[in-house]
């Protein structure tokens, strides 16, 4: 059987985006891109909330705030989870406004402190979640999943994209009767990895039954092999 011609072969196997005389070789040649994706599930998660109270002054305020952390605390102790993985920040104190009869109104001040915890055992979310409700936490912020050691997973699913430029550079050569040669080019790009965040409650709210869904990681690396005379 006839073989086809090699400089039209350049021409069906060459994305146009790639066609410049600086990137790609004078000889025949494959370009190919190679594409994966993994989902995983989320080994870790990070749950954000605040200590929020509106007292008469500053000093008040600051009081209650500061008896809602020590509240948190020893639920947590009670709970079976770890003190020292609560994340606080510095309080903040504003004067709280209303409008009364159309007019701006000083009603008292605010304290608030942004608190936030490093959960490594996804399955306690919802126990979790009960512990911050009976601590009396106005406000429950973004559930972050994610993974402890995202480097691993990102290695893994760039090595599947390198073997799907292969697979791919290798099944056009021999769709078209030509042998693969040596690569002469890689053009990678970086990985991505797209983490679920979960929705605030309110504080009279009870936990809802959280999933702790997948997380997709992607990658894709651009390839061009030589074909062999």
């Amino acid at each position: 059987m006839k073989k086809p011609n090699l400089a039209l072969l350049i021409c069906l196997l060459t994305p146009f985006s790639w066609a410049n005389a600086n990137s790609l070789p004078a000889q025949p040649h494959i370009s190919v891109s190679g594409q994966a994706k993994l989902e995983v599930k989320p080994d870790t998660v990070s749950i954000k909330f605040q200590s929020v109270a509106v007292e008469n002054d500053s000093d008040n305020a600051k009081q209650v705030v500061d008896k809602q952390v020590d509240n948190i605390l020893a639920a947590l102790q009670e709970g079976g989870f770890s003190q020292a993985s609560l994340k606080r920040a510095d309080i903040q104190i504003r004067p709280e406004f209303e409008y009364i009869e159309k007019q701006r109104t000083q009603i008292g001040v605010k304290a608030i402190r942004n608190l936030s915890y490093q959960l490594d055992d996804v399955t306690k979310v919802n126990q979790f979640l009960q512990v911050l409700v009976k601590s009396d936490i106005s406000n429950i912020g973004q559930i972050n999943y994610a993974l402890k050691d995202p480097k691993q997973w990102q290695k893994k699913v760039r090595n599947l994209a390198v073997q799907d430029s292969i697979n791919k550079a290798k099944g056009l050569a021999d769709n078209y009767q030509a042998t693969l040669g040596d690569i002469f080019s890689i053009n990678y790009r970086a990985s991505s990895a797209r983490p679920v965040l979960m929705r605030a409650m309110e504080s009279d709210q009870m936990p809802s039954s959280y999933q702790n869904n997948q997380i997709t990681i992607t990658d894709s690396v651009d390839a061009v092999f030589l074909l062999e005379p």
